[in-house]
Order: structure tokens, then sequence, then C-alpha cells
């Protein structure tokens, strides 16, 4: 195993697991990365986040979703991935086919080729019995439910109206009916009295949603009204009141739901001849979705109560002639100049970033990085044994389940300590490259706006007359407003990354909370996301094992091709190949290892970067009306900062001057226009003076303001004066002691001929006193 970087029952129908694959991107056969997230339902811990699980064994992840769903009031939602970057919601029913038909593989076939397949096959056998023992409970705590929401009385034997919701739950979460020997354990729990007829409800009300899901997605032939309306009937009301909080996040019955409403709308006799009309129509959107709405309200009790369905029809026949007669309006606004399409087409690839799940990080860290891959790959290997082990052990019972579930939970907080980390560094490599497209936006932004400015210069005729500011002003006055709306847009952008890496890295590490930036705690954690040292150390290595292999390799061949030498034993072919293979491998880590110290250090710039901004809200106002002028007209260019020293030290002393209040004023305004044209000012005193003078309504007492300066200037004089003349004593001390020692004289000691040519070597001209 390579060193740490630290020193998921028979398959329903066939239909409905094929749109599954379909929906999912993939045929169900190719592996794939599932992440379990679970989140609390119960009134004291409502909306937090519970255990996690990222692996590539659809076995271990159906196996964590059954037994925490059953455990406690814990949501589990599913989702997969087969490049780490692209992620799709993943219904628990399809991944509870993806478990079927891995139970008929024996050995699993990894998505991080990194690592060797495991050659030794899975027991099949007992994994099935640890599913089935996991389905069991979860059918039984779906059977055990409180009698009301206000009590916590749990009845001893379950009702009628108990199986027949199990079944429907079932159904609608993992699809299909139970396969028989769970259905067994089930009722064994049970035996006094036997619950043949609670059993068979619950298989019954199961098939019948499987029935309904099937018929809306089947093709849309010779529809029956009377079927259509009770399969959306039936899975209208197992949507609104069987399905608690607790199961919704892992069921898909909104897509079945659509499906069946369309057809629904197609045929009945309210909307049909108004759909039907309606396809050419500039508010077909519109108009369809009334009609999804009119049956909504009414199809639950239609063709009951018909006084309240009179109703409904009315104010839908209503709403229709009202979309018909307004038709598309169109905005009325005037045309899109060419700046404001400079804007659009610079903000098109630019969306309001979203929060980045920490399991979506640390895939998306593995999709670039080779050791990251590689670590994961073993991670999800050992993850894959210890399940192995705990279907055996619960297949033998006694103390070897309790000491095969110990193994598993250490080694699935091992395997979180490893997401932990590649999860921060997918943080800040996201973070990395969105300000990459940030600054691509902006400079696409600012080429498009100063063509348009060019344009606008060329189509001047100068042979009327020289072009002047009056004309560059005229020419970008509707330029500037839309620059500083783009850049207004793109510090939001930026500013907004920041804060949700900044959230996300504090969520991981919430050591991060309350330390400055430079601090040594700061620093460890920056080497721990970055570690360059370590790289450095492991490229060292990993090329002295090249070179080594390297040399192997040939040794084996000129063994191969001239014989043994003496004393050496014969190689063979197979030697060869594996020395080989043992030197690509090598290889193969050097070149992963060069790609993490690339991605490393742009990971540590990134870390230093967003550890020292100012994450607040009114940081990008000075920022955009500085950048804006800038963009425009590069009235300073980049290297310039401001007035010089001389510049400001000739303001100094003219300011202190005895002059009129005129001249003095005068003075304060150049100050003032230097100060807000460039940098600040370095001393105190003209700091003062600008403040003073940016008041209008302040009775400014100029020959006070200029004495006081003066005075400060002569103190100041003062004191560098008293600091020099300090230091020159030091001088003079220190050279009188140096030349004092160098006149007393010396005798060198006696020394044998070796010590007497070091010590003559060590005297300048390689002579010893007296010499």
């Amino acid at each position: 195993m390579p060193d740490t970087e630290d020193q998921d029952a028979p398959a329903a129908s066939g239909t409905v697991r094929q749109a599954d694959a379909v929906a999912a991107g993939t045929d169900g056969t190719s592996p794939r990365l599932y992440s379990m997230t679970t989140r609390y339902t119960d009134q004291f811990l409502a909306g937090e986040q519970g255990p996690d699980l990222l692996c590539d064994d659809p076995i271990a992840a159906l196996h964590f979703a059954l037994t925490t769903s059953a455990n406690s009031s814990l949501a589990v939602s599913c989702s997969t991935t087969m490049d780490g970057r692209t992620w799709t919601r993943l219904p628990l029913h399809a991944l509870h086919a993806d478990a079927d038909r891995a139970l008929q593989q024996t050995v699993k076939r990894p998505v991080y080729p990194n690592y060797p397949e495991s050659s030794s096959p899975r027991p099949l056998d007992a994994l099935r019995q640890l599913v089935e023992h996991a389905q069991a409970d979860w059918l039984d705590a779906a059977l055990r439910q409180p009698v009301d929401e206000a009590s916590t009385w749990i009845p001893d034997e379950p009702a009628d109206n108990d199986w027949i919701r199990a079944g429907q739950l079932w159904a609608a979460v993992w699809g299909g009916s139970p396969a028989e020997p769970v259905l067994e354990q089930l009722t064994a729990r049970y035996p006094n009295p036997p619950y043949p007829q609670g059993k068979e409800s619950l298989r019954n009300q199961a098939s019948a949603v499987v029935e309904a899901v099937e018929l809306a997605h089947a093709p849309a032939v010779g529809d029956n009204f009377v079927q259509l309306h009770t399969a959306w009937l039936l899975l209208h009301k197992l949507d609104m009141m069987t399905v608690t909080p607790q199961y919704e996040p892992g069921t898909d019955l909104d897509t079945p739901r659509h499906l069946l409403l369309e057809r629904i709308a197609a045929r009945h006799p309210d909307t049909a001849v108004t759909l039907a009309t309606a396809r050419d129509h500039p508010n077909a959107p519109a108009l369809q979705a009334a009609a999804h709405a009119y049956l909504d309200r009414i199809l639950p009790l239609w063709p009951r109560t018909a006084a309240w369905t009179e109703q409904a029809r009315s104010d839908f026949t209503q709403k229709v002639d009202g979309l018909r007669s307004s038709g598309l309006r169109r905005p009325n606004g005037p045309p899109e100049t060419e700046a404001q399409a400079a804007l659009r087409t610079a903000l098109a690839p630019l969306a309001e970033p979203a929060a980045l799940p920490r399991h979506a990080a640390a895939a998306l860290w593995r999709s670039h990085s080779g050791r990251a891959t590689e670590q994961a790959g073993w991670d999800m290997a050992v993850l894959s044994a210890r399940i192995n082990d705990l279907a055996l052990a619960h297949a033998d019972g006694g103390d070897a389940r309790t000491q095969a579930e110990q193994n598993l939970t250490a080694v699935s907080h091992f395997h979180d300590e490893h997401v932990r980390t590649h999860a921060a560094r997918g943080h800040l490599h996201f973070l990395a490259t969105s300000l990459v497209s940030l600054d691509k936006a902006y400079r696409t932004l600012l080429d498009g706006i100063w063509s348009i400015a060019q344009d606008r210069r060329d189509q001047h005729d100068s042979a009327k007359r020289p072009w002047n500011g009056y004309d560059e002003q005229q020419a970008t006055a509707d330029l500037e407003p839309i620059a500083q709306t783009g850049e207004t847009r793109l510090e939001h952008l930026r500013q907004r990354h920041f804060e949700l890496t900044q959230h996300a890295l504090t969520d991981l590490f919430p050591q991060l909370r309350g330390i400055p930036p430079t601090s040594h705690r700061a620093y460890t954690m920056r080497n721990h996301l970055a570690p360059l040292d370590l790289l450095r150390r492991g490229l060292d290595e990993l090329a002295r094992l090249a070179d080594a292999g390297r040399r192997d390799c040939d040794e084996i061949r000129t063994r191969l091709d001239k014989g043994p030498g003496f004393g050496k034993a014969f190689a063979t072919d197979h030697d060869l190949a594996v020395a080989e293979r043992r030197l690509q491998t090598v290889q193969r880590r050097y070149a992963d290892t060069q790609t993490e110290f690339a991605l490393s250090v742009t990971v540590g710039r990134t870390f230093d970067r967003l550890r020292a901004s100012p994450l607040s809200e009114n940081a990008d106002a000075t920022k955009h009306a500085s950048g804006a002028e800038s963009g425009l007209h590069h009235s300073r260019s980049a290297g310039e900062t401001g007035p010089s020293p001389a510049d400001m030290t000739a303001l100094r002393a003219a300011a202190n001057q005895d002059s009129g209040v005129e001249r003095k004023g005068s003075l304060i305004d150049q100050l003032d226009q230097q100060v807000a044209a460039g940098s600040a000012p370095d001393s105190a005193e003209y700091i003062d003076l600008a403040e003073s003078d940016a008041n209008p309504h302040a009775d400014n007492d100029f020959d006070r303001l200029a004495a006081e300066a003066k005075e400060r200037t002569a103190a100041a004089a003062d004191v560098a004066e008293r600091y020099a003349a300090e230091l020159r004593d030091r001088l003079r001390e220190g050279a009188q002691a140096r030349a004092a020692a160098s006149r007393q004289p010396h005798a060198p000691p006696q020394h044998d001929q070796a010590q007497s040519a070091a010590h003559q070597h060590n005297i300048p001209g390689g002579r010893a006193p007296g010499q």
C-alpha cells in the first residue's frame, strides 16, 4: 500500500431500470463512484448533515443506505459520477439495481485503475445474505411506526395499514417487490400469530406501485384514461402522504407523475382541446402549465364534488382566455448597444457560484491528481475487503460480527480523513480555476470596450480637426458605465467564490476559524494542504528508484543475450517482465508526483490568497472606481504609484514657508490633488492638511497649520540629528578599538609543519609576522 500524503434482491422492471441508466448517463455496467449523504429529519437535528460515504462498491453503498435509514431518522440521498467532475442524482432503486448486478460478479471492477484488481472472488452468497438481512431490518423499521406524530408509542404487532404502507414505501424507494427470503425473515419476527395476509398485502401494494411506474414509462399507445387516472392517483397519494421527508430524497416519484399527467392532459375533456389548439401558440408552455395545475387541482377528487370542480374549470377557462389574448409580450426597450453586447459576451460563461459538496470536491481533486487517485483506489479496495469480512462474519455470528463491524468503522474513518484532505485541495483548485475564468472574462470585457473605443477613434476625420480630449470624452462616455457594471459583477462573483471556499474549508478544518493568516497554525495547515517539501523528497527518491530500475532491466537483458556472468544466476523472460513492470510503476508515480507538485504550488498560492483576502462587502466599490478609469483611459501606467518623494519634499517645504494665505491654500490644493491621484503621503502633517482641505465648511487657519507643521518637522529633524550623532560616536569607538587591537604584537605559537602551513595559509599574503 502506498504512503499517505500526510506521513453502496431481485431486480425490478427492466424498462424502469433501463430508463434510470439512461438518466444517469451510463448503461449501468461501467464502474462509477457513489456519494452517499444523509441529513437528519427529526425535531432536534432537522437539517443537520449526518454520516456519509464515498465509494465505488454498490454493495457497500446499498448496505450503508439500508442500515442508516433503518436505524435513525436520516434521509439518504445518492449521487454518482464516472469522471469525478459531472455528478448525477441517482434514485435509491437505481442503486439497488447496481447492487443486484454486482452480486452476480465475482470480481469487483474498480473505478480507479491505479491499483491491481483483487484476484480472489468475492463471497457472493454471504454478501447476499448480509443485504437481505439489512433489507428485512429496513422493512421492520417501516412497519414499526408510531401511532401518530405526537406519540412515540409503537404497537407490538403491525396493523393491516402498516403492511400496506410498508409495501408502497419499498416500491417507491427501492423499486420492485421484496425478495422471498427478505419476507421470510420479516414474518419470522412476528411468529404469534403468523401474518400470511400481511405479507401478501405488502407484496400486492409493491406490485401496484411498480405497475404504475411502468405505465408512466411505457409508450403512449392505446392509453386508457381510467388506468392513467388510477395510476396517477396512487402515485399522488404515495408522494403526498406516505413518503415522509425521511424517504423523499431517495425517491423519484415526480418523473412518473409528470409523465402520467402529460398523457392525462392530452385525453381529459377539459384540457385536450386546449392543448391541441395551443401547440403553435407563442404562450404554449404557459398554457400547458396552466392545464397541469388545473389537473393537479381536480384529479384527486375527480369526478366527485362537481360544484368544486366547476369552480376550478371556470378559473382555468379564464386563465386560458387571458393567455391566448395576451400572446407573447416582448420587451419594448431600446436595442442593445455594442458595449452592452460586449458585456453580455464577457459575462455569458459565468454563473452565480454554488457551494461545492465535500465528495464532489474530493472527486474533483482526484480527477486531476494521480497520487490522490492511487490513494483513493487503495482506500476503496480496503473498504470492499472489510465489507466482505463483515458478510462472512455475519454468516458465522458471534463476536466475529462485532469485530468486523468495528473494523469497517475504523476503515471508514481512515478513508474519511483522506476524503477531507482531498476535498480541501479540491475546493482550493476549484477556486483557482474560477479566478482564472474571472480574469479571462475581465480581459474579454476590456478588449471589447477598447475595440469599440478604437473603432470610434478610427471613424474620426483627422483632416477636419485633430482628435482632442473632448472627442475622447464623448466617445467613451457610454463605455465607462458598462465597464463599471461588468467589474462590479466580476468582483461580486470573486468575493462570492472566496466566501464559499472559506466556509467550506472552515467546515472541513474547524481549527482555521479565528487564527491570523500569518500564524504558525495557518502555516502548518498550508504545509498539510500543499506538502511541497514532502513532494520534493518523493521526487528525489522516485528518481533514484527509476535509475535503479533501468539498471536492473539493462542487466537482465544483458544476461538474457550473453548469459550470466560468474557467480550470477540465469535470467528469464519473466524476470525481465517483472522488472519492466516495476519500472513502469515507478515512472508513473514519478510523473504523478510531478503533477502533484505543480498542483500543490497552485493550491498553496490560492490558500495564501484566500487567507489574506478581506471578505468585506464594500471592498469592491473602491476597486471598481479605480479600475474603470485605468481600464478605459490608462491615465497611469502600471508602474506609477503616485508623486515621487522629491515632489512631496518640495511641497512640504513650500507649505512651511511664511507666505500669504492664498499661496498656502494653493499649495495645499496641489497636495490634495497629488494624494487623490496617487499613493497616500507618508507624513502625518500632510494627512492633517489634506483632511482639513477636504472639509469646505471648516474655518481653516493656514498660518497655524503651517506653524504646527514646521514645529513637527523641526522636532523630527532634531531626533534624526541626535540619532545620527549617537551612531557616529559608536562607529568611531569601534574603529578605535579595532586599530588598537591590530597594533599589539602577537607571537605565533609553536606548531608542527601541518599546522604552520595552515596558519601561514590563513595569513593575508601568505607571510607570518616578522618574515
